[in-house]
């Protein structure tokens, strides 16, 4: 699902940047899969440049928390070299998570993967909650520019769905990841 957002003087100027690596970029490799590329901003949000000139930032489909295991950060400690984030996935879904392996990647202020952690929630049931926590060695939190949740391949949810039987995508679209406003965080 993609939303066209208002071009405002600062859009514009933020993505003048962006269009003009993504340019220089798609100038050494020529794009053969037709007029479009998608870039990432900074702060981690997806645009849409095409040949035209023209560019529209790419809405992700964040479902409805209300049927979702939702997954959201409680707590940000910024500690000596190093970023711990509490997290909790609260089961809204009507089925038990056996269990559901999430991949957080963190990104630097220069928009480069620094790290990525894996993290296991299991035998939440219905209704329930589940916190775990997470260490990024090597980066404060301060300088973590966003926080992406992805991958998620190996889940059992159930019997909607288990590690054998899913779809490439399945798991992480079970995941509803809650707005921060202590860390950007985003799927």
């Amino acid at each position: 699902m993609m939303t066209t957002l208002r071009r405002t003087p600062a859009t514009r100027m933020l993505l003048a940047g962006l269009i003009s690596v993504c340019g220089l970029l798609a100038a050494d490799t020529q794009a053969q899969e037709g007029d479009e590329m998608e870039a990432v901003t900074d702060d981690g949000r997806v645009v849409l440049l095409r040949k035209d000139h023209t560019w529209e930032f790419v809405e992700i489909e964040r479902g409805d928390p209300a049927n979702s295991a939702v997954l959201t950060v409680t707590e940000v400690k910024e500690m000596h070299e190093a970023c711990g984030l509490q997290i909790r996935l609260q089961n809204n879904l009507t089925h038990r998570i056996r269990s559901i392996v999430p991949r957080f990647s963190v990104y630097n202020d220069k928009n480069i993967e620094f790290d990525t952690k894996s993290q296991s929630f299991t035998s939440v049931k219905p209704t329930r909650s589940q916190y775990k926590r997470l260490q990024f060695n090597g980066i404060g939190c301060h300088e973590i520019s966003w926080v992406r949740v992805h991958d998620a391949a190996r889940c059992t949810i159930g019997d909607v769905v288990d590690m054998f039987n899913e779809t490439e995508g399945q798991c992480l679209s079970f995941i509803y990841v809650e707005p921060s406003e202590l860390i950007n965080i985003s799927k």
